[in-house]
């Protein structure tokens, strides 16, 4: 049976589920390359610096993840495996409570619900990243020109040994702040919450990191099964 095909308007980047969500309107995730930090006490730059000095060579980066979304009535948990490969390259493996798969091979997006058999494909390139929380995860900005960054503890930390940051934007963006939790030992980024206009949030908490490994870049293609239906979401300025 051929593939069905359906276009839609302009969405937001993130697919929740039952509401499913996808890694990114998020999207998600691990805050690398960024540029040093005003000081906030000798601990606080400390870890800054030393996160940006662990992260400065980084080419591919692995681990697992667990995503919580919560908003007013209801708080959804997924977990998985995650690749990314500097441009744009990523790839997210969902396997509880149900089986999901993000890819972005540096030109396209596609989320993929089995269970489902539909895929949501979209354009997404490095340029388009910037735009989007994303843009931590495999590329660096002036923080200090983009965020004002101060202290912060909402939502709680996953144990002791860590530093806490809130970065608030200083320009209009789709939410109104994001929270940083950094390993004081490894320098890893252990924590990303990002509170959206709305309240929902959509917090990250990673583990097991490895960075510099061999990632072939067919890691990152996606070719759509057979009897699938297609959802193209367009894209306007």
């Amino acid at each position: 049976m051929d593939k069905r095909e359906t276009t839609s308007e302009n969405e937001p980047f993130v697919t929740r589920a039952n509401t499913r969500f996808a890694p990114t309107g998020c999207l998600l995730l691990l805050i690398l390359l960024i540029p040093f930090l005003p000081a906030y006490g000798s601990d606080a730059e400390t870890a800054l610096a030393e996160m940006q000095r662990r992260y400065a060579s980084v080419r591919t980066i692995s681990g697992f993840f667990r995503l919580t979304y919560t908003d007013m009535s209801i708080e959804q948990v997924e977990s998985g495996e995650f690749w990314l490969k500097k441009p744009a390259f990523m790839r997210w493996e969902y396997r509880q409570p149900e089986e999901k798969l993000f890819v972005a091979d540096g030109r396209e997006t596609f989320f993929y619900v089995p269970v489902d058999r539909q895929v949501t494909v979209q354009s997404f390139t490095a340029e388009e990243l910037l735009s989007t929380p994303l843009k931590f995860l495999l590329g660096g900005q002036d923080i200090e020109e983009s965020f004002y960054v101060e202290s912060g503890y909402e939502f709680g930390g996953e144990s002791g040994g860590t530093q806490t940051f809130r970065l608030i934007p200083k320009s209009e963006t789709e939410y109104s702040f994001l929270i940083l939790e950094i390993d004081e030992k490894s320098f890893d980024l252990k924590r990303m919450a990002i509170r959206e206009h709305s309240g929902n949030i959509l917090e990250y908490v990673f583990t097991d990191l490895k960075t510099n490994i061999k990632v072939s870049d067919r890691k990152f293609r996606f070719k759509i099964p057979e009897d699938t239906e297609v959802h193209r979401m367009e894209n306007y300025e």
